[in-house]
């Protein structure tokens, strides 16, 4: 790994700014959390929300797996500093590197974000609910310790391993809720035990079946989340206030898998949106509860 130059005052913070734009767009939960930090850790929380966003979306900007991979591979020897010329040309990894930096962040941790959605590409046969798991502690857990991280100054403050069921219920709620658009066209990540104790396969969601079997693997996936996220709660209330902006996308959790259940028996249907007021508001709440 190669000494990181010091990025351009300018150019870093334009980068922060494309950061926090895009982090508003497209993950306005991780935004919203932002705002509840101290200021000095809001650039590293929005330049890691559109870290998570852009190695989301590889996958779905190329249909060709390997290109996918090509691009999540980029993104790791960026992280590694060995790419720097490209990435100053980078909005998102140059203001990325400048978190790393500012706040020690563990590259490991960065790079279990990357293994998740390589995993998401092409996933193990026998995808089992532990094997969810670990993915979830790799996509949504990992990115939640470095939010925390970030949050608390770069002192690592979540004694509680509160990351581990929030990652859990909230890739639960994201498997279910991206059903509609993923069944079919791309790995759905449905564990396979789960499904077999109710009489469903893989096939069954590939094929957009809503069975009885494919309903009540749902329904089963959907109380699991709620029990994590009562869990993650739990644990968060005995937790180091500083820690908390990192958690906030689970303020509007509830919300989310209230309206799975009201589309239960038509998982593979798209949802019409919670409104941005009514998401901020359920966060706003959860917070003061906290």
């Amino acid at each position: 790994m190669s000494a990181r130059r010091p990025p351009d005052a300018s150019a870093l913070g334009a980068a922060n700014r494309y950061c926090a734009a895009l982090a508003r767009a497209q993950s306005r939960d991780q935004w919203l959390g932002a705002l509840y930090a101290e200021a000095s850790a809001r650039d590293a929380l929005n330049a890691l929300a559109a870290f998570d966003h852009e190695i989301r979306h590889a996958a779905r900007r190329s249909r060709d797996p390997n290109l996918a991979a090509m691009r999540l591979a980029w993104w790791r020897g960026a992280i590694a500093g060995e790419r720097q010329d490209e990435a100053a040309g980078n909005p998102v990894a140059l203001a990325l590197s400048a978190a790393i930096d500012g706040f020690a962040l563990p590259r490991a941790w960065l790079e279990a974000m990357l293994d998740a959605r390589l995993q998401e590409i092409a996933p193990q046969d026998d995808f089992s609910l532990a094997a969810f798991r670990a993915f979830a502690d790799e996509s949504e857990g990992a990115r939640l310790r470095l939010a925390a991280l970030i949050a608390a100054g770069g002192v690592e403050l979540d004694e509680a391993d509160a990351h581990a069921p929030a990652g859990m219920a909230l890739a639960l709620t994201r498997l279910i809720g991206e059903l509609p658009f993923k069944a079919g066209s791309a790995p759905a990540l449905i564990p396979a035990d789960v499904a077999a104790r109710h009489g469903a396969s893989g096939s069954d969601f590939d094929a957009r079946r809503a069975s009885a079997g494919v309903i009540a693997a749902c329904a089963e996936l959907r109380g699991l989340a709620r029990d994590e996220l009562a869990e993650a709660e739990r644990r968060l209330n005995g937790s180091d206030p500083a820690i908390l902006p990192a958690f906030i996308p689970l303020g509007p959790l509830r919300l989310d898998l209230d309206r799975l259940d009201r589309n239960a028996a038509r998982p593979f249907e798209p949802l019409s949106e919670v409104s941005p007021l009514r998401r901020q508001w359920a966060i706003w709440r959860w917070a003061r509860a906290r």
